[in-house]
């Protein structure tokens, strides 16, 4: 590297980090106005946060009720074959386990007014199947009354979302 080089080096240096405090300066004052503009939207969003949960406040008995009446009648419906095919299967399963308990006593009561021994009956023993119906109809009704409440949970947030968010 001979002397000659050196000084333009030296220059060309002074220039770059001269430029580099340029640019450092630039960028600190663009970073400045991007938080000013982040803190400013997080102010409108606060505020329209305060004003949506204020008006939700003030008609959350009327949204509850909404609630209430969008499933439409809850009152238990008499019971009826025809529009109940679910629980008529399963009120059929059971109703055919009972029919064959009376059907095991009869024939009990025939080998004792024949005189057969209970050491040589041919009737088996009662084995009581459990059909939890409950348990099951629980579970059905428990998943799909969660799923609607989802939905019109879902529905709340995004009505609340877009109304923070100005839209």
């Amino acid at each position: 590297m001979t002397d000659d080089n050196r000084p333009a080096t030296q220059e060309e240096l002074e220039k770059a980090r001269k430029a580099a405090e340029r640019a450092a300066a630039k960028v600190a004052e663009l970073e400045a106005a991007e938080a000013t503009r982040l803190d400013a939207e997080a102010a409108k969003r606060l505020e329209r946060t305060r004003e949506y949960d204020k008006g939700f406040y003030s008609r959350w008995r009327k949204v509850a009720a909404d609630a209430n009446e969008s499933e439409g009648s809850t009152a238990i419906p008499a019971y009826d074959p025809a529009t109940m095919g679910f629980l008529e299967v399963l009120i059929k399963e059971v109703a055919i386990e009972q029919k064959r308990v009376y059907v095991r006593n009869h024939a009990r009561r025939a080998e004792s007014t024949l005189g057969i021994p209970s050491s040589q009956s041919v009737v088996p023993d009662d084995r009581y199947r459990t059909v939890d119906i409950v348990e099951h109809i629980n579970a059905l009704i428990g998943k799909e009354a969660g799923r609607r409440a989802r939905e019109f949970n879902d529905a709340l947030e995004a009505e609340r979302a877009e109304f923070i968010n100005g839209g």
